[in-house]
C-alpha cells in the first residue's frame, strides 16, 4: 500500500510540511536567541554603562566608603539592568576576582573572559552563544587609571530558555496540526491525480487480457488528460494491429495447412519442433519430441546441424537431396530471426522432387539415345555428301548444283555433328556418376596453350589475342580436357563476337584459395536483358547470328556444368558495345580417395 503513487504523493506532502516547518522553527529560534543576546548587550552598553555612569563609579571607588558608594549607585541602576532572580550584578575585586558585593552574596571567584578583559582595563562584552549564560563585564578604575573594581551583570538565560521551549512546543503543535492538514490535502489533490491513474491501470489490464474495445473518458486537458487520449489510440491502434497480424496468421495457417510441400520448424535454444504441418507428418512422421539433430543427422544421416544453419547468410540456404519411402525430396534448410534476435529458429522445407527426377531423368536418357542414333545416320549422310563431291570434282562438275547441294548437306551435317556432340557431353556431365578425370596439372601452361592455339583463328580475324599471367604459376586438381573445353569455348566466343581488329585478354592467376580466371574482350556485348539467360541451353542472343557461325548455343551451357563439376561459379558482364568479361573462380583442390574432389582448406 505504501508504496503506491498517492501515498508518495502524501509523503511528499508531508515531507515538505516538516521540512518548512523545520526550517522556519529553527530559523525563528536562532533569531529569538540572537535577540535576547543583542538585547542584554545592548542594554548593558548604551542604557546603563554609558560614560556618566562610568564616571560616577570611577569617583565613588576613590572615595573612603568604596564598595558601598559604588553598590548604592548600582541599587538605583538595577531596574535599567533589568535585575531579577535570574539576572544578578556583582562588584568583584580588580585583581583577585573575588565578590566583594552585589545583587546576590557569593563569595565565588569569577573568571569569565569578559571579567578577564575587563581586568585588562577594556568592556568584556562578548556573548558566548553555547554558554550556559551570559556576561557583561566593565572596569572600575581610580584617579590613577588602575583596575581597583569591576562590575559584571550575569544572567542565566532562564528566561531565554523558557521563552525558546514555549516557541518550540508552539513549533511541534504546529507541526503536527500541519502534518494532519498534509495528510488531508495530500489524500484529496492525489485522489485527482490517482482515480485516472487508476482507471490507465484497470484499462491496461483489461488489454493484457485481450481487451481493446472500451475507451477511457478525457476528463482534463492535462498531461494526465493528453496520456488518456495516447492511450486510448494506442488501444485501438494496437487492436487494429492485432486484428491483421490475426488475419496474417490464419492466412499462412491455411497455406501451411494446405500446402503439398513439408515444412518443419526448429527452436534455437531446445532444438525441438515447435510446429510442422500436415505434409511433413506424411514425410517424416510424427516429430514429437524430437530434437534436429535426431531427425536429420541420426534418422536421415545428413550432414547438417542447426548451429551451421543458424550461421548462414540471410540469402543463403541449405540443400540437402533426400530419399525417404520410395520417394526423393528437396530439403531445404534456412534460418529464421525474430527482430532485434540474431536466430530463432530453423525452417525446413521438403519439396518432392521424384516426378522431377523421373522427367530429368526421362528426358537424359532420351537426348543420349536420340544422340547415339543420329551419330551413325549423321555418318553416313556425310560420307555420301562427301563421295558425291569428290565424284562431282573428279568428273569437272565441282560447280554445278549437285555439288553445291552436297556441300550444303556437307555443312549442315557438320553442324548436326557438333549439336550430337555437345548433347552427349551435356548427358555426361549431367550423369552423377561419371566421375572427372581428376589430376594436378599447370592450370598456368594450359591456358597459355590454348591462348597459342586459338591465336590463328583470332589473327584471321585481325584480333589481338593475348594471355595475361598473374604471380607464379600454380598446380590445379581437376579434369584438364575439361577446362581446356571450357577456355575453348569462351575464347571462341569472344572472337566470334567480336567485330575484326578487336582486342581479347585472357588473364589467369591465383589468390592462394582459388584460381581465377578471365576473359575480356571489346566485342559486340549483350544486352542486359540477355545476361541473366545466357547459360541456359539452346540459348542465344543473335539466333541467326549464332547459327551463322556454326553456334549450337550449348557451349555456355557446357562452361558453367564443368566449372560447377569443379566446385567453382562463372559470371558473365557486359556492356553494349563496350564488350564483354568472363570471369571464372575454380578452389583449388586436392586429391581424396573417398570422394571424387575435396577443397584445399
Amino acid at each position: 500500500m505504501f508504496k503506491s503513487i498517492q501515498w508518495k504523493i502524501i509523503a511528499i506532502f508531508l515531507l515538505l510540511t516538516i521540512s518548512v516547518m523545520v526550517v522556519v522553527g529553527t530559523f525563528l529560534l536562532q533569531n529569538i536567541s540572537s535577540y535576547y543576546l543583542n538585547d542584554f548587550k545592548n542594554a548593558m552598553s548604551e542604557r546603563v554603562f554609558n560614560d556618566e555612569f562610568l564616571d560616577e563609579l570611577s569617583e565613588a571607588a576613590d572615595g573612603p566608603d568604596a564598595l558601598a558608594d559604588m553598590e548604592e549607585l548600582l541599587s538605583v541602576y538595577s531596574v535599567w539592568m533589568g535585575i531579577d532572580s535570574f539576572r544578578n550584578y556583582y562588584v568583584l575585586d580588580g585583581s583577585t576576582c573575588r565578590v566583594l558585593g552585589g545583587s546576590s552574596r557569593s563569595d565565588a571567584f569569577f573568571t569569565t573572559p569578559n571579567i578577564v578583559t575587563a581586568m585588562a582595563g577594556m568592556t568584556g562584552d562578548n556573548i558566548d552563544r553555547a554558554a550556559d549564560y551570559m556576561d557583561y563585564a566593565v572596569p572600575i578604575t581610580d584617579s590613577s587609571g588602575a583596575v581597583r573594581y569591576i562590575v559584571s551583570v550575569r544572567d542565566t538565560k532562564e528566561e531565554v530558555y523558557d521563552v525558546t521551549r514555549n516557541i518550540f512546543v508552539n513549533i511541534l503543535w504546529a507541526i503536527l496540526f500541519g502534518l494532519l492538514f498534509s495528510l488531508i490535502l495530500g489524500f484529496v489533490l492525489s485522489g485527482t491525480i490517482i482515480s485516472p491513474l487508476a482507471t490507465l491501470q484497470y484499462r491496461a489490464e483489461t488489454m493484457a487480457e485481450g481487451g481493446f474495445k472500451q475507451k477511457i473518458e478525457v476528463q482534463s486537458r492535462d498531461e494526465i488528460g493528453r496520456l488518456t487520449m495516447a492511450f486510448n489510440t494506442m488501444a485501438a491502434q494496437i487492436d487494429e494491429s492485432l486484428a491483421d497480424i490475426a488475419a496474417e496468421k490464419n492466412k499462412i495457417e491455411t497455406v501451411l495447412q494446405h500446402m503439398t510441400d513439408a515444412i518443419i520448424a526448429f527452436d534455437s535454444s531446445t532444438g525441438r519442433v515447435i510446429h510442422e504441418n500436415p505434409a511433413c507428418v506424411n514425410v517424416l512422421g510424427d516429430a514429437g519430441d524430437k530434437t534436429f539433430d535426431e531427425i536429420f543427422s541420426s534418422e536421415l544421416g545428413l550432414d547438417v546441424t542447426m548451429s551451421r544453419v543458424l550461421y548462414l547468410d540471410e540469402d543463403r540456404a541449405l540443400e540437402f537431396d533426400v530419399e525417404r519411402d520410395g520417394k526423393n525430396y528437396k530439403a531445404c534448410f534456412v534460418p529464421f530471426n525474430a527482430e532485434n534476435v540474431f536466430s530463432s529458429g530453423v525452417i525446413v522445407v521438403f519439396r518432392d522432387i521424384t516426378k522431377q527426377l523421373k522427367l530429368e531423368n526421362s528426358r537424359r536418357e532420351f537426348v543420349a539415345n536420340v544422340s547415339h542414333e543420329l551419330r551413325t545416320p549423321l555418318t553416313t549422310v556425310k560420307g555420301y555428301a562427301e563421295t558425291i563431291i569428290d565424284v562431282e570434282t573428279d568428273e569437272g562438275r565441282g560447280d554445278g548444283p549437285t555439288a553445291g547441294f552436297a556441300r550444303v548437306i556437307d555443312a549442315e551435317t557438320d553442324r548436326m555433328t557438333r549439336l550430337v556432340r555437345d548433347l552427349l557431353t551435356l548427358s555426361q556431365l549431367d550423369d552423377a556418376k561419371q566421375r572427372l578425370n581428376c589430376a594436378t596439372f599447370d592450370l598456368m601452361a594450359l591456358t597459355e596453350s590454348v591462348v597459342e592455339k586459338l591465336g590463328i583463328n583470332a589473327r584471321a580475324h585481325k584480333h589481338t589475342l593475348s594471355f595475361i599471367p598473374h604471380g607464379e604459376r600454380f598446380g590445379f586438381f581437376g579434369d584438364s580436357d575439361r577446362i581446356e573445353q571450357v577456355l575453348t569455348n569462351i575464347i571462341s566466343n569472344a572472337i566470334k563476337y567480336t567485330p575484326d581488329g578487336g582486342k581479347i585478354d585472357v588473364e589467369c592467376g591465383s589468390d592462394g584459395q582459388n584460381a581465377l580466371l578471365r576473359v575480356t574482350d571489346n566485342g559486340i556485348g549483350i544486352p542486359r536483358e540477355d545476361v541473366p539467360h545466357i547459360f541456359e541451353r539452346f540459348y542465344r542472343v543473335d539466333k541467326a547470328r549464332s547459327r551463322q557461325s556454326g553456334g549450337t548455343g550449348l557451349g555456355l551451357a557446357i562452361a558453367k556444368e564443368i566449372v560447377q563439376r569443379h566446385g567453382g561459379s562463372i559470371e558473365i558482364e557486359s556492356h553494349m558495345p563496350e564488350g564483354t568479361a568472363v570471369s571464372i573462380v575454380l578452389p583449388l583442390f586436392r586429391q581424396n580417395p573417398e570422394a571424387e574432389v575435396e577443397p584445399v582448406l
